[in-house]
């Protein structure tokens, strides 16, 4: 017959046994690898863009930036980006060997830009690994010739260990300044998305200052070429 201490030691080993399964699929290589899984199985088709979004950020959350630092080799790679006068300085990196998504670091001093644009058979992740930045987000809703329909959707500070996602169905434009002395983020890319569209993607740069409200709360934000955009917003 078990007794009441061999039963509650029992419930004790179960309980370390599911704290210690959680905590491992907590450490940053198994979230590294669910990453890639779920970019495989997105560029395979098998699950939609806003399911990457909703996992790739569920990962993020609560990750430790030293430990991903280092996987990134951060300080070594941060020495070989020059802050630029306009815009962002960026490398590809490598985090997992045969990885499907593209890894980024971004660089940008204070005032400076990611500028504001919307994206096209692609996803990104976005994570801010050191400094504060203002980062904005609309729903893509049409497209015209002259100009992009959107709708507000994130307007708010990402500081270290905050981050976004866009893709064609959620979030899709987005724009980041930064806004202390100096900002760093961590991109995961996934494009070509679909092969049979002949690029593996687009960029569609607009300007926000010049957008037109309109009444039913969306915005129509003209389009702006890539060095008219840096001009005005990097």
């Amino acid at each position: 017959m078990t007794t009441r201490r061999e039963l509650i030691l029992s419930m004790a080993t179960l309980w370390l046994a599911r704290v210690a399964s959680a905590v491992e699929a907590l450490r940053l290589p198994v979230r590294l690898k669910r990453l890639d899984e779920l970019s495989r199985a997105l560029s395979r088709h098998e699950i939609a863009q806003v399911d990457w979004q909703d996992g790739v950020e569920s990962l993020a959350r609560g990750i430790d930036l030293v430990e991903l630092c280092k996987a990134a080799d951060f300080e070594r790679v941060a020495a070989r980006l020059p802050l630029l006068t306009k815009g962002t300085n960026a490398e590809a990196i490598q985090l997992l060997p045969g990885q499907r998504f593209t890894p980024k670091i971004f660089a940008m001093g204070r005032g400076r830009a990611i500028i504001p644009h919307g994206h096209v058979n692609m996803v990104s992740h976005h994570l801010v690994l050191q400094g504060a930045l203002h980062g904005r987000h609309w729903e893509r809703l049409g497209d015209s010739d002259e100009a992009l329909i959107l709708r507000p959707t994130i307007d708010r500070t990402f500081k270290p260990g905050d981050s976004s996602s866009i893709s064609d169905q959620r979030d899709n434009v987005h724009w980041f300044v930064a806004t202390s002395e100096r900002a760093y983020t961590l991109d995961c890319i996934v494009d070509n998305l679909d092969p049979s569209r002949g690029y593996r993607f687009h960029i569609d740069f607009i300007d926000p200052d010049r957008a037109r409200a309109q009444p039913d709360g969306t915005v129509r934000a003209p389009r702006l070429g890539l060095d008219e955009a840096l001009r005005r917003y990097g």
